[in-house]
């Protein structure tokens, strides 16, 4: 027997109606957009399976879905925006939705911002799944100085925290985030266990260590600069991801935040700051603070040494042919564009046109951490990719190039499509006065490397730092293509010689 249409087209509407209730539209936002996608869904997949019949059952049924998906982000944040009010903290948040493609990826965006223009069609599709919950406080330090242990006030206000999310049937990721006083190592490790001190209270609560993970992000990934006490109290957070569905989704959203060129510009205009302060930064906070105010061209030889690690090489291993460096700025991040698809900076709209302009050998390689779980304290580690899960040429490939009569190679790059981050550490191979008519199978030197990406709207800016400092490379900036093309865009490589720091084009191709 077939369901009349409109009877249940009348039900979908029925179940909306019960979601948004009386509450301005301002207050139902979560709710409103998760019962209307769920009615779009739910209704296409309802005409796909069964014509026109099965349109008002499927809208019906997405309805119920994205109703409660909606309803329970409203709750939630309604919640967190009253425990905010009596604890005086600083609460941000971001909406995370996925599409119905499997390839699409996932869509991070701020819940107080709205999708226009071309946007709008793009994610029409796109259903909530989760939220994200930055915290911090301007007046009160949440942990004791250098330790994982919550002052008492703090633990506090974690225990009730984790009451907002006890009934929770999702996956939690609580992440630890410092400002950059100490080392970047140190930061790092501290964050780890400070993002594990709280999903331990989370338990306590209730929630299931399974189902809790926790990562150190330690300084890696600033809203402002740490310039002043009010910056650096913003970068001093915890940040508390819910995600229906699989882990895959939390190392998505992990993934994608990595590959956010906004964290990457935000710590290279700190990195010049510290060396160059203005009036204009020293008066407002840095997040007001506009890329402008720092003329990096102009900085002093002096002021790039001290940006610079300290160059200990008096011969240079390799001679790659280059010149010595001579600005410590690039075009390469303007090259890869500001964002990539589904991509949206978390914070205020001044970071949107922001572009670091460091190379990688002034930035530095930037130290953050791995998502573990609760329960076993292990690294989560999604490994069941498929080929199309990675970037065009880069699923598991090798790229070369020749130098000054030297053969590179990087083996094997390997980025996936959704967020843009690298799922494994390539080996440098570089086979020195590489020569074609003999049999030189193995590389004059082999070094392991770290692999920093960041993902834009036209390319792909994949940095290499060598795990050891005597190397004959330093470091390379490499934009890849996000297409078919088998080249790289541009890139340089970095190495020292003669005290000092050379710079040479290197723009591998896919073997």
């Amino acid at each position: 027997m077939k369901i009349k249409p409109v009877a249940l087209s009348v039900a979908a509407v029925f179940i909306l109606s019960s979601c948004v209730s009386t509450d301005p539209l301002k207050k139902n936002k979560e709710t409103l957009i998760g019962c209307a996608i769920g009615t779009g869904i739910g209704a296409l997949l309802g005409n796909y399976i069964a014509g026109k019949d099965g349109i008002g059952y499927g809208a019906a049924a997405g309805a119920a879905i994205g109703c409660t998906i909606g309803y329970d982000a409203q709750k939630k944040r309604e919640a967190l925006d009253a425990l905010a009010k009596a604890e005086d903290l600083n609460i941000q948040y971001t909406s995370i939705s996925t599409s119905s493609e499997p390839q699409a990826g996932i869509l991070i965006n701020s819940t107080d911002s709205e999708l226009t223009g071309t946007d709008v069609e793009k994610y029409a599709d796109y259903q909530q799944v989760g939220m994200a919950a930055s915290i911090s406080s301007d007046n009160d330090t949440m942990f004791v100085s250098g330790s994982a242990v919550a002052t008492q006030k703090a633990k506090i206000q974690f225990q009730k925290l984790s009451q907002i999310y006890k009934d929770s049937a999702a996956n939690i990721l609580i992440t630890g985030h410092t400002d950059s006083s100490g080392s970047e190592k140190l930061n790092q490790k501290l964050s780890e266990d400070r993002a594990r001190y709280v999903a331990q209270i989370f338990n306590e609560a209730g929630i299931q260590s399974e189902r809790l993970y926790f990562q150190g992000a330690g300084e890696s990934q600033p809203i402002a600069a740490n310039i002043d006490e009010i910056s650096k109290s913003q970068n001093r957070r915890v940040e508390i991801v819910e995600i229906e569905g699989k882990p895959d989704q939390l190392f998505a959203y992990s993934s994608k935040q990595k590959s956010n060129l906004a964290y990457l510009s935000r710590r290279s205009q700190e990195r010049v700051m510290s060396i160059t302060p203005t009036d204009n930064t020293s008066k407002k906070s840095a997040i007001e603070t506009a890329p402008t105010d720092i003329d990096l061209a102009n900085l002093s030889q002096i002021e790039v040494n001290k940006l610079l690690k300290p160059v200990t090489l008096k011969v240079a291993s390799v001679d790659f042919g280059g010149k010595p460096m001579t600005e410590m700025t690039s075009n390469f991040a303007q090259l890869v564009g500001e964002r990539k698809d589904n991509s949206f900076a978390l914070f205020s709209k001044a970071y949107a046109s922001e572009i670091s302009n460091l190379n990688c050998i002034v930035e530095g390689q930037r130290v953050d951490g791995e998502i573990k779980n609760l329960a076993t304290g292990k690294p989560y580690q999604k490994s069941d990719y498929n080929t199309a899960d990675y970037l065009p040429g880069m699923n598991g490939t090798v790229w070369v190039e020749k130098i000054n009569g030297h053969f590179i190679g990087l083996t094997p790059i390997a980025v996936i499509s959704n967020g843009g981050a690298a799922v494994a550490s390539p080996d440098i191979k570089i086979w020195k006065d590489f020569d074609n008519s003999k049999a030189q199978k193995m590389p004059s030197y082999q070094v392991s490397s770290a692999i920093e990406t960041y993902y834009g709207e036209t390319g792909l800016l994949y940095r290499v730092f060598s795990r050891d400092d005597n190397a004959p490379v330093r470091c390379m900036d490499i934009v890849m293509p996000i297409d078919r093309s088998a080249r790289a865009i541009a890139g340089k490589l970095y190495y020292e010689k003669s005290k000092t720091v050379y710079e040479v084009n290197f723009e591998p191709k896919l073997l």
